[in-house]
């Protein structure tokens, strides 16, 4: 604990400290509708913020059904969240940007600056907390989570593994990978967090696997819609 600042618990029971925490909050929010890409359904969202501060994303759809998986990536003063559907359904992609940046002041309220004179967090921040652990690591994780949660969660994407397809139509028989990501579809009550993958495989037969086995990390999105 520092020696010198203030301690506040979350609604969750998980205490805050200041100085020595300097909290994730809401950047932005975003959505996109998908718009037809060949024989995909594909969202992209581009958000301009400063190369510095460190960044946190989380994905959600309208599809819960023929997956539609969620990826995040970073470049330069340029942070990009999309979809991607290779069964062509509409949807809607929502972004949730977190990041640690410098807050602005609030009219009245609380407010905290660190050691460096930088305001962390006020009355009006939307910290990020209450994190969610979709999935056990192991077997049962990866390529194997498909898990229905009543409410509005958004996912943080990842790679869950793959498929390998054998495709009789060429000649020798070929061996096609298909990866698997993140999933993440609210139908307006329930939202199902699976794996989804990137393309059909032309129609090959299952021919093995690879999982990574790992969790998935969601957040309910009640706090910050």
């Amino acid at each position: 604990m520092s020696d010198y600042g203030a301690m506040i618990l979350m609604e969750n029971g998980n205490p805050f400290v200041t100085p020595n925490s300097t909290p994730f909050c809401l950047y932005r929010k975003v959505s996109a509708n998908s718009v037809q890409n060949g024989s995909y359904h594909q969202a992209t969202i581009n958000v301009a913020i400063d190369s510095s501060y460190p960044v946190m994303v989380f994905c959600k759809t309208t599809v819960t059904q023929g997956g539609t998986y969620v990826s995040a990536g970073r470049s330069g003063n340029t942070v990009t969240a999309g979809s991607s559907n290779y069964l062509s359904k509409a949807h809607t992609l929502t972004a949730y940007i977190f990041a640690i940046f410098p807050q602005s002041l609030p009219a009245w309220g609380v407010a905290f600056w660190d050691a460096a004179g930088k305001l962390v967090l006020t009355n009006e921040s939307r910290v990020l907390s209450d994190l969610v652990t979709v999935g056990t690591p192991g077997n049962n994780g990866g390529i194997n989570i498909d898990v229905a949660l009543a409410g509005s969660y958004a996912v943080a994407p990842a790679t869950l593994g793959g498929t390998l397809l054998q495709n009789s139509n060429t000649q020798p028989p070929s061996i096609v990978f298909v990866q698997a990501y993140t999933a993440c579809g609210f139908n307006g009550s329930t939202t199902r967090i699976n794996a989804a993958s990137s393309n059909a495989g032309n129609g090959g037969s299952p021919a093995g696997y690879t999982n990574a086995g790992i969790a998935i990390t969601a957040i309910n999105t009640a706090n910050y819609d």
